[in-house]
């Protein structure tokens, strides 16, 4: 498969949207969040479309892409933005660490 889930794209040519009543540009950037192999392999994406109405912002639209409609990309000016505004922060998942039961001094004495 071309992409897995969670892969930035960007679109090689123009996509209907709305059943055909508008366009999203060649070019939207967007993100693969289910991956299909039947009846043939395709991907749903939520593509980030910036808004129409001129209030700053974005709208969003849910389409269902193959593979030679998109390339993966690392890096796109969304995160750029991000990083900008954010700095060098490092966002990390933290990690479970178990730790190793020392008996208490009751169980201690209950031995003895």
């Amino acid at each position: 498969m071309k992409a897995q889930t969670y892969d930035r794209i960007k679109t090689l040519v123009d996509i209907p949207a709305n059943f055909g009543k508008s366009m999203i540009p060649k070019g939207t950037i967007g993100t693969v969040i289910e991956c299909y192999e039947r009846p043939k392999e395709g991907y749903a994406v939520d593509l980030t479309i910036l808004s129409e109405t001129g209030e700053p912002g974005f709208e969003y639209e849910n389409v269902i892409l193959y593979p030679e409609q998109f390339s993966i990309v690392s890096d796109t000016p969304e995160m750029g933005n991000f990083i900008s505004v954010f700095g060098d922060i490092n966002y990390e998942v933290p990690q479970v660490v178990q730790e190793e039961s020392k008996p208490s001094e009751s169980q201690d004495n209950q031995a003895d």
